[in-house]
């Protein structure tokens, strides 16, 4: 008996709502993915959570009972890092430890809130810890010219309490102070799909993930295809380009 799984060789796999929620794992999800492991699909793990590093958020798959290495984990604060400093000069960031490691590990220089007025690059993801100060000094790089980026635009993440802010609510504050919009990174722009999709190494590839907005379209803007994970028969299906190939209600739809 086939099932869904046979027809790729390659799977990106969002992780928030689809893998685990809160760091929950959901119903059968590791399950699946030590199935899709032991039939010899490669898997790349990408989120646009900028608020742990790779090896972190890695770590915490293998604690739930994945195994899962550094190299199989896509961060849309790992990209935004990479890109930032690809720009040149030194960053002021707003966002956790682990983006601000991300960013030194890929060669840009962090300045804190003190030097945030000579910073070349503004960098912002999301963190429980943003304030005001964060804002005023962003306002001052940004008064100098400095470039502004972002991890992504989600303006929520799931919950096991429901929604938390995220990313997006935090940019909308700095954009409005700054009166610019942002170069963002993560999911849905094509770039960080191109990346995770080369790191696949395989052709047959299928992006799966909960958010139409993000992960659905994303996957189609670069050309891949596209499978929904909606709890819920009765939801409408997205149309357009939100509009997945493949709707199942959770992980283990791939494999049962």
């Amino acid at each position: 008996m086939s099932t869904l799984a046979d027809e790729f060789d390659g799977f990106i796999i969002d992780l928030d709502g689809v893998v685990h929620l809160g760091w929950t794992p959901l119903p059968g999800a590791i399950d699946t993915l030590t199935t899709l492991m032991a039939l010899g699909k490669r898997i790349v793990f990408l989120t646009n959570d900028p608020r742990y590093g790779r090896a972190a958020v890695a770590a915490r798959l293998r604690g739930l009972g994945a195994a899962v290495d550094d190299d199989s984990v896509i961060t849309s604060g790992w990209a935004a890092a990479v890109a930032v400093a690809a720009a040149g000069g030194s960053v002021y960031v707003i966002g956790s430890d682990e983006l601000c490691a991300e960013v030194r590990a890929a060669g840009a220089p962090v300045v804190g809130a003190a030097d945030a007025g000579r910073a070349e690059n503004i960098l912002v993801g999301g963190h429980s810890g943003f304030d005001y100060a964060e804002l005023t000094a962003a306002c001052r790089a940004g008064d100098n010219g400095a470039r502004l980026f972002a991890t992504n635009r989600d303006a929520t993440f799931p919950m096991p309490d429901g929604p938390w802010p995220a990313t997006g609510a935090i940019l909308a504050a700095v954009e409005t102070a700054l009166g610019r919009r942002a170069i963002s990174i993560g999911k849905p722009e094509t770039g960080i799909f191109t990346i995770a999709r080369d790191r696949l190494g395989v052709d047959r590839v299928a992006v799966i993930g909960d958010r139409p907005d993000t992960d659905i379209v994303g996957g189609r803007r670069a050309g891949l295809a596209t499978i929904l994970v909606q709890d819920g028969s009765a939801l409408p299906l997205p149309a357009g380009d939100h509009r997945p190939d493949h709707v199942i209600p959770d992980l283990a739809g791939l494999v049962s």
